[in-house]
């Protein structure tokens, strides 16, 4: 579900908020749906620690998103996302936290300062 509703929203206001100055401002639509296609998949289904890796042969982007922990936050199941995302030259990581609303919905709710 994440992957359905973030890119277009994503693109149409030319980034979300967290990830401002990196290296996703420089993907093109096909890239940030990938990306957050393999996020989605880490947050259902991947195995805390395991790397899933996307790469868009079209435009040379590419990124690593590893699931770390899970949590409960404001009442919520929230899981904790590194983020390793390529374009160029250029590269950047991050942590993440996702939190379920309502079930089996992935939101972002920022990123996480906590260690990874």
């Amino acid at each position: 579900m994440l992957a359905a509703l973030l890119p277009a929203a994503l693109h149409a206001a030319g980034e979300v908020a967290a990830f401002r100055d990196t290296v996703i401002a420089k993907f093109s639509a096909e890239d940030t749906q990938q990306m957050f296609a393999t996020i989605d998949t880490a947050l259902k289904t991947g195995e805390q620690g395991v790397a899933l890796d996307w790469r868009n042969d079209r435009t040379g982007a590419s990124g690593t998103v590893v699931p770390l922990n899970r949590m409960r936050w404001n009442d919520l199941d929230c899981r904790r996302v590194k983020i390793t995302n390529r374009h160029g030259s250029t590269s950047g990581e991050s942590v993440y936290r996702f939190c379920e609303q309502p079930k089996g919905t992935w939101k972002l709710v920022g990123p996480d300062g906590a260690p990874g």
